[in-house]
């Protein structure tokens, strides 16, 4: 069993390339039993829908997905109220989570692994010396509200700490209740997510205001509920920075594709996809 783990093709961005063959190619190269595909495939419900139905069509083997933040996002956010936008990008995240393919309803079960999801969210623990009391100031940092564009694309500017904290809390709440279900036997837990669960994952750049710009990147609330259930492998996408290391006795791998201009070399989506990716053997 070779299960490949991809994320953040941006196929809306990275228009010029046609995926579905060259992930149909990726399967036939790398001799994939499963696939992957861990969020951002394209922005708004219908694209990542129409996607999702080719691949259905066409790929060989069967495919699970996670949910990323641009899949949630809307058109046109400026020309829209707040409430539209809000409800439109919350039904498209359920929409999206209750596919026939969501890793997180439906884990894979190998021999040697239980292979379990969680989409992700941002909490802003990755900000340095972290503070709760000051989780608003956080969120609504310059970084925050001018140049990230999620706030904007799925809450219509309405940036709340609260929410986004709870956002985190339920999903983790989810993941132990589905984990504290499952039979794991001796088998080793494998956790799948669109977003980072450690800041460790991101490169540090001596960049003047960058620690805000990993804000959104992920919580590290996951980290530490990961920790707590032993999980063996954690792989995430999201930050556009392909990066791998062990801490704390759980390896994090992340697989983020990312846009073609960061790519080592924009004309081989194929070969960027075989090495960024992750392949789990069983």
């Amino acid at each position: 069993m070779r299960i490949g783990f991809i994320s953040d093709l941006h196929t809306d961005f990275n228009r010029q390339y046609n995926f579905v063959a060259v992930l149909n190619q990726l399967i036939y190269t790398k001799q994939l039993d499963q696939l992957v595909i861990m969020g951002d495939s394209a922005n708004g419900l219908h694209r990542n829908l129409q996607f999702y139905d080719q691949l259905a069509h066409t790929l060989p083997v069967s495919f699970r997905t996670l949910i990323g933040n641009h899949d949630c996002y809307v058109n046109q956010p400026r020309k829209r109220s707040v409430a539209s936008i809000q409800t439109e990008s919350h039904q498209t995240y359920q929409r999206l989570d209750r596919l026939a393919t969501s890793l997180t309803q439906s884990p894979i079960m190998t021999k040697h692994w239980v292979i379990t999801g969680i989409n992700g969210w941002y909490d802003y623990t990755f900000a340095k010396h972290f503070q709760e009391q000051k989780g608003q100031a956080y969120a609504t940092n310059l970084v925050a509200k001018h140049i990230w564009p999620d706030q904007l694309y799925i809450n219509g500017n309405q940036i709340d700490y609260q929410r986004d904290r709870a956002w985190v809390t339920r999903q983790i709440l989810a993941w132990q209740h589905q984990i504290n279900q499952l039979q794991l036997g001796s088998r080793k837990l494998l956790v799948a997510s669109h977003m980072l669960p450690t800041k460790r994952l991101a490169r540090q750049l001596p960049i003047p205001f960058y620690d805000r710009f990993l804000y959104p990147l992920g919580s590290e609330r996951y980290r530490q509920i990961f920790e707590q259930n032993s999980v063996a492998l954690a792989i995430s996408g999201h930050s556009h920075m392909p990066n791998r290391l062990t801490y704390r006795g759980v390896q994090y791998v992340n697989v983020s594709l990312g846009y073609d201009f960061q790519w080592q070399n924009a004309g081989d989506a194929l070969g960027e996809l075989e090495r960024v990716m992750f392949v789990l053997e069983d």
